[in-house]
């Protein structure tokens, strides 16, 4: 009989064991060791970089609105001086304005116009109170209203009878 030779499939010329197929499975392994290493390390220094970055402008931002706050309020106090009155006396008499003298106050006078008009105060208006309704059943009461409907029913299940 005559024995054919067949060419192994692809699995089993995979499969074969070669000279120096272990050497490469440890280069391989440690290579994708390194591999994966590296992009965790890459992975860490891209989330620390970000942390930092949004850290920093955070207090950035912080620094800015203190800022922004500490001009408000140096705002507040230069109005606050700018509406003073001995100021705003000062500048009316720069202005060429004086205190009027009563010779010097003119009143017109408006037909139907009431000067002196009477003073209207609110009259309290009393809040109606709720009724309170007496609950005239105690429970004894109640208890014996119970009892009588149980016996009427009793009575009328045993004349059904």
């Amino acid at each position: 009989m005559s024995r054919q030779t067949r060419s192994p499939s692809w699995l089993e010329h995979t499969l074969q064991n070669r000279p120096g197929r272990n050497q490469t499975q440890f280069v391989t392994t440690i290579t994708l060791i390194v591999i994966v290493g590296v992009m965790i390390g890459a992975l860490y220094l891209i989330q620390t970089t970000t942390t930092t970055t949004t850290a920093r402008v955070l207090d950035q931002m912080t620094d800015q609105r203190d800022r922004l706050e500490r001009e408000n309020e140096r705002l507040r106090v230069e109005i606050a001086n700018l509406e003073s009155l001995p100021l705003r006396m000062t500048r009316a008499a720069e202005m060429g304005f004086r205190e009027a003298n009563p010779g010097d106050i003119q009143y017109i006078v408006v037909d139907g116009y009431r000067y002196k008009r009477p003073e209207i105060t609110a009259t309290p208006t009393p809040t109606p109170t709720p009724e309170v309704q007496e609950y005239p059943d105690t429970f004894e009461g109640w208890l014996q209203k119970q009892w009588d409907a149980l016996k009427s029913q009793f009575d009328q299940w045993r004349s059904g009878d």
